[in-house]
């Protein structure tokens, strides 16, 4: 009888974990020529291509919010992706599909380490989740904070729980990579060192360092550049304290419900919210259930401090974090809540448990109800977001553009060019904004030489008159006369030279642009 019973609910384990994955897949890796496009994820993927096309390795990332050069870790992680397909449908595909095998690793762990009603429960939430979704299927560094949160969230458990003091490699490596994906991550991390000291957990130290050391691996080239050029973005950071806000927002306290499901989902979708709601009435008016979790989020951290005595201190790094945010006076991204996400799924989790374990039938059934409820809108929402997307094709909302369109542009205004050696790099290269090619920006710091660009410069304008299409040609002339503001003859040499060659009209005008916006300042 034990056998058999042991054998029945490892079947039943494998069934919940064939379940979270394929919810987790569901809008993951489908729709994939919808998929959010623009400039962020056209940067990346242009970094990270380049030494498939001959050139160095970027030793970092795109430009922060702040004006500061991201760590190149992303660059590294898109690699592979790249090497088996440039296409950013198939990019996005692997990005999704590593999402939901994160997914099912916080499954498992939350099994492990709780029960399995509380780890299904929070995975089915996160699994779709539609801010969760969104979050895990574009190129963008934001996306593989999931995947990443799993390891420290493995580690964190394994230290306290298990006292395990091996994983503080584990933990020091994960909180450095989380940090170079996304430097808001540091907050969280300093928060729960802190509070990991506060309440007397034993630290190997020996162990901290040698994954502190595996993890600063990835930034060896961000610093050697940083120090051999005069670290430009030191000069950045310094002066960051300029270009936050005034004050601090409210919505830094919000941002952390929301992002639970489709709070402050109405940006991504701008006027076409109106078509959503036209055409989807039912997704449009139930999505008020969703504020159901607000009452249930705190109740469930309070809940889990209270019944996990271990590990429930871990409740108030979390619910500092937009405190800290505050004290900063940083923008209310909600993006920058991805990182606790998980753990505020596991709080509703503990939450829906508590509920659904009352003798009282009522309560318990009705419990299940809400959350089968809360699970099949999230679902229908997310098809009824897709399908208004599909159908709008061009997003008024921070959405923008569907990739599907914008490739079938790209490929069109280039197929005069298929056989050219540089096809695939001009395709990529037309994804990023001639405004990121600036000189006076980190990026085009790291990606062009000037003096290499003068030298070649005759070999750079035949190009363009051979190939008026070519961004990359194009990108590393405008860095070069964007390295400092041009002079009104420069300029003017430019306009007379476009004449004679097309491919540096575009040159031209972005140069003067560029003069016309320096001289108002």
């Amino acid at each position: 009888m034990n056998l058999l019973g042991t054998a029945n609910k490892n079947y039943l384990f494998i069934l919940l974990i064939v379940l979270v994955f394929f919810l987790s897949l569901l809008f993951r890796v489908t729709n994939l020529g919808l998929i959010e496009f623009k400039a962020d994820e056209g940067i990346n993927l242009f970094l990270a291509t380049r030494p498939l096309f001959g050139h160095s390795f970027v030793p970092g990332g795109t430009v922060s919010s702040l004006g500061i050069t991201n760590f190149p870790l992303i660059n590294y992680i898109l690699l592979p992706f790249t090497i088996v397909s440039l296409d950013p449908k198939i990019i996005s595909f692997f990005i999704g599909l590593l999402n939901s095998l994160a997914i099912v690793g916080f499954f498992v762990i939350v099994k492990r380490y709780y029960n399995q009603t509380i780890a299904l429960i929070s995975s089915l939430l996160i699994a779709t989740s539609p801010w969760a979704i969104l979050f895990s299927r574009k190129i963008w560094a934001q996306d593989f904070l999931l995947p990443l949160f799993i390891p420290l969230f493995l580690s964190i458990h394994k230290i306290i729980i298990d006292k395990n003091q091996k994983y503080w490699i584990l933990y020091s490596l994960s909180s450095l990579l989380l940090i170079q994906i996304h430097q808001s991550v540091i907050f969280l991390v300093i928060s729960i060192s802190l509070f990991l000291i506060i309440y007397k957990v034993k630290i190997n130290f020996k162990y901290l360092v040698l994954g502190g050391v595996l993890g600063l691996i990835p930034t060896l080239h961000y610093i050697y550049y940083q120090l051999s050029t005069g670290c430009f973005d030191c000069k950045m950071f310094l002066t960051s304290g300029q270009r936050v806000s005034d004050q601090a927002s409210l919505f830094l306290f919000i941002r952390p419900l929301q992002i639970l499901n489709q709070g402050n989902f109405f940006p991504v979708l701008g006027e076409d919210v109106i078509y959503f709601a036209k055409n989807f009435p039912l997704a449009y008016t139930l999505k008020q259930f969703y504020y159901l979790e607000y009452i249930l989020l705190p109740i469930g951290a309070f809940l889990f401090y209270k019944l996990f005595k271990k590990i429930g201190f871990i409740v108030f790094p979390i619910f500092t974090l937009p405190f800290i945010y505050a004290f900063f006076k940083l923008e209310p991204h909600i993006h920058y809540y991805l990182i606790i996400a998980p753990f505020l799924f596991l709080f509703l989790g503990v939450a829906f448990n508590q509920l659904i374990s009352n003798k009282n039938k009522l309560i318990k059934y009705s419990s299940i109800s809400l959350f089968c409820l809360l699970v099949g809108l999230s679902l229908y929402y997310s098809y009824a977001f897709f399908e208004t997307v599909r159908n709008q094709k061009n997003i008024k909302g921070d959405y923008g553009l569907i990739f599907g369109v914008k490739e079938k542009e790209t490929k069109q205004i280039y197929s005069p060019y298929k056989n050219d050696v540089h096809y695939e790099e001009m395709l990529i290269a037309n994804y990023v904004p001639y405004s990121l090619s600036h000189g006076d920006i980190g990026i085009s710091r790291m990606l062009y030489d000037p003096k290499k660009t003068e030298r070649n410069m005759q070999e750079l304008e035949t190009r363009l008159k051979e190939v008026p299409l070519d961004r990359g040609a194009q990108q590393e002339l405008i860095a070069y006369y964007t390295k400092e503001i041009p002079s009104k003859r420069t300029v003017e040499a430019l306009r007379i030279k476009s004449e004679k060659n097309l491919g540096l009209v575009s040159v031209y005008e972005e140069v003067r642009n560029y003069f016309n916006e320096k001289a108002k300042k």
